[in-house]
């Protein structure tokens, strides 16, 4: 990917070939942003102590830490309701689902052992979907029980599955299939019940593990050449139809040293959030959703703000 691994995913990679599990069908899942007011963005970003969650309005105002772990804290995913974060501790023995308040109290573990993370809400919050060890996209209860397996990658060793998110209308699950890691990533997408596996764009456009759905389903929102194929190649923020067509870029950065990398979808859908990286300096940014119109800076910040997520007010 166009960033540093984190120490789950590092695990994670090391562990795909020793671990198999069975799939069994799922309910709807979701963690594309749902409608609403815009409340908060969540981002993770390097800290001395490794990387920490944060959140910002979306003006720029009142910044926070809201997560101090001996690890990464990363891959967050606001709450139906804006009250509660998911998100990805990774430890160098351990990596899990962890569940926060928003305030940065009530720190949970629901998977005290092994290597899972990239998790997300269902639509209704009683569900988490997340990254297993296995390379697949599992399900849980927010309480950590009744776990199931809902996809299976067809390259096992090598490749995985990841960033599963699930369209507003609850038809659609979509999800990242990396059959190269950091070289050949695809969208892909299947019913809710598990049927009609579909390729929405192909491994050549190399999307990034950071995907979102518009509120009103009716576009997604994907990092596109996130690992600079061929060399040279800036990744940019792009989106396309929920069958794969119309692909938009929305930048059109060139020459790899200017990259904007996708976020999260406003919930009332007017704007993307993405992050900007030019020549080394950092920046939190959002754009018109159409693609029409001036970016706006929210932050300047001199550490990369990774895996932004919109919350609802």
């Amino acid at each position: 990917m166009n960033t540093e691994l984190t120490r789950r995913e590092v695990g994670r990679l090391t562990l795909i070939p020793l671990a198999a599990f069975a799939g069994l069908s799922v309910p709807a899942v979701a963690q594309a942003t749902g409608p609403g007011r815009n409340g908060r963005l969540a981002y993770a970003a390097q800290t001395s102590s490794g990387l920490q969650l944060f959140t910002v309005r979306a003006d720029g105002s009142g910044v926070r830490q809201i997560t101090h772990v001996d690890g990464d804290a990363a891959h967050p995913d606001w709450s139906p309701d804006g009250r509660r974060i998911v998100f990805e501790f990774g430890g160098e023995s351990h990596a899990g689902v962890f569940l926060i308040n928003r305030d940065g109290s009530g720190l949970r573990d629901l998977t005290p052992t092994g290597f899972q993370g990239n998790p997300a809400f269902t639509a209704d919050g009683r569900h988490i979907v997340f990254d297993s060890e296995s390379g697949n996209i599992d399900i849980f209860r927010t309480d950590g029980s009744g776990r199931r397996t809902l996809t299976h990658n067809p390259f096992p060793g090598v490749g995985y599955d990841t960033d599963a998110n699930v369209s507003p209308d609850g038809r659609f699950i979509t999800f990242v299939r990396t059959r190269v890691p950091s070289k050949e990533q695809a969208l892909f997408s299947i019913r809710v019940d598990g049927s009609r596996l579909r390729q929405l764009t192909p491994y050549s456009l190399d999307v990034g593990v950071k995907h979102d759905w518009a509120p009103d389903s009716s576009r997604i929102a994907i990092i596109a050449n996130a690992d600079h194929q061929p060399a040279g190649t800036s990744a940019n923020v792009a989106t396309i139809r929920p069958d794969g067509s119309g692909l938009r870029m929305l930048t059109n950065y060139s020459g790899g040293e200017v990259n904007a990398l996708t976020g999260s979808y406003s919930p009332d859908g007017c704007w993307i959030a993405y992050r900007l990286e030019d020549h080394g300096k950092f920046s939190l940014m959002k754009m018109p959703a159409n693609g029409h119109g001036r970016p706006r800076r929210i932050l300047s910040l001199p550490e990369a703000p990774r895996f932004i997520d919109w919350g609802v007010a």
